[in-house]
């Protein structure tokens, strides 16, 4: 048996380096990904966003925030524009994210107590880009009052201790959990890189399955397993499974030993929990092909569901702001499971006494293939389904 495992096995590693989808599709995306994403967020997030104002006050006061809001890390004041329309024609270009207008008579309103208006307009057509300058441009906002403030009372000679007891009677001592430097790739890509790869894992093993019935390959590939579908089936994942893991490898020594992310539990267990959510992912590939054995209708399953998993993980959308009837597909995709492991083992650092509830709900994936045994083991055999 260890034989024909080892012979499947090399007879696997030789289809992969004859075939360039398997290098592309795996070494090749996932270094894309790694490179493009850890130099795109290589500050922790998104930085000197452009934005333009619009100043109608010409103030003081006016040039005195549009200074502070230059300085802030998010965003850039790349131009000022004279009137609202101006502004409004570079944003719909996408030459600048956001923009606001400070009103005429915005530093005498502000004197006379008669709060003046002043106005943002970002587009959300680009989610990080505006909620970022949206961010700040609200912050700076709330604070410009509060300088204000501080002058008047300076010069009714209050001191600075009591000034800021008057503009700020609590201070707010905050405390963050698990990622204290508000560190964005520390949540996204511990996210979204096992669940890119568990999208290419699914794809690849109903692939490498399916193109053995699509060329009548499978007789010849039963028979280097000494016709033992099981040797057969774990022969042909096995290399798949090693080379998995490897990238994966390399992406959590990037994260946690390259660029420092948070990790707050043991390595040792979250990789234990990577392990079984990859083989769980080639199971689930391996049910798809046994439940349609054909190429192209296995390959449509596999892109509905890998694309239902990423939405459903609830890391892009809160899963708990979802329709309660949906709420309960979750269970149906492993990497809802795994989000939670990632975030309750790397960022808030539980015991795996709390976390290994995730990876027994990943490990049952793991039986799925039992249910097309019969039907898969039969195509192989047989080859009576079209190669399309």
């Amino acid at each position: 048996m260890f034989n024909n495992l080892k012979e499947v096995a090399v007879r696997e590693i030789q289809r992969v380096f004859r075939n360039p989808v398997y290098i592309i599709a795996t070494f090749g995306i996932m270094t894309l990904l790694y490179v493009f994403f850890f130099t795109f967020l290589s500050e922790g997030a998104p930085q000197s966003l452009p934005i333009g104002v619009v100043d109608n006050d010409h103030s003081n006061i006016s040039r005195r925030l549009i200074r502070e809001v230059n300085t802030t890390p998010y965003v850039d004041i790349s131009q000022q524009y004279t009137s609202f329309e101006e502004a409004r024609d570079a944003m719909q270009r996408g030459k600048i994210y956001a923009f606001f207008v400070i009103p005429e008579n915005f530093y005498a309103d502000i004197l006379a107590f008669q709060q003046p208006k002043m106005s943002f307009y970002m587009n959300q057509a680009y989610l990080m880009g505006g909620s970022l300058s949206m961010k700040e441009l609200t912050t700076m906002a709330n604070l410009a009052p509060a300088a204000v403030q501080r002058e008047l009372y300076r010069a009714r000679g209050y001191n600075d201790k009591t000034i800021m007891g008057l503009i700020q009677p609590v201070v707010v001592d905050s405390h963050l959990i698990g990622n204290p430097y508000l560190n964005y790739p520390a949540y996204l890509l511990t996210t979204v890189f096992p669940g890119l790869l568990g999208l290419i894992i699914l794809l690849i093993t109903t692939y490498s399955i399916g193109v053995e019935l699509k060329n009548k390959t499978s007789r010849q590939w039963l028979k280097t397993a000494g016709k033992s579908y099981w040797t057969a089936i774990i022969g042909k994942l096995l290399p798949h499974t090693l080379l998995y893991i490897i990238i994966y490898m390399v992406g959590v020594y990037l994260m946690f030993f390259v660029f420092r992310f948070p990790m707050e539990g043991s390595l040792a267990f979250y990789m234990l929990g990577a392990v079984i959510f990859i083989i769980s992912m080639q199971c689930i590939g391996v049910f798809f092909i046994g439940a349609m054995p054909v190429i192209s209708t296995g390959l449509s399953l596999a892109i509905l569901y890998g694309i239902l998993a990423v939405t459903m993980s609830g890391f892009t959308y809160p899963l708990e702001y979802m329709p309660p009837a949906i709420q309960g597909l979750a269970i149906l995709f492993p990497m809802r499971s795994f989000y939670l492991f990632t975030i309750d083992t790397a960022m808030l650092g539980l015991p795996a006494t709390h976390t290994a509830k995730y990876l027994l709900m990943i490990a049952v994936f793991m039986l799925l293939p039992l249910f097309t045994t019969k039907r898969l083991h039969k195509a192989l055999i047989y080859q009576n389904y079209p190669a399309i």
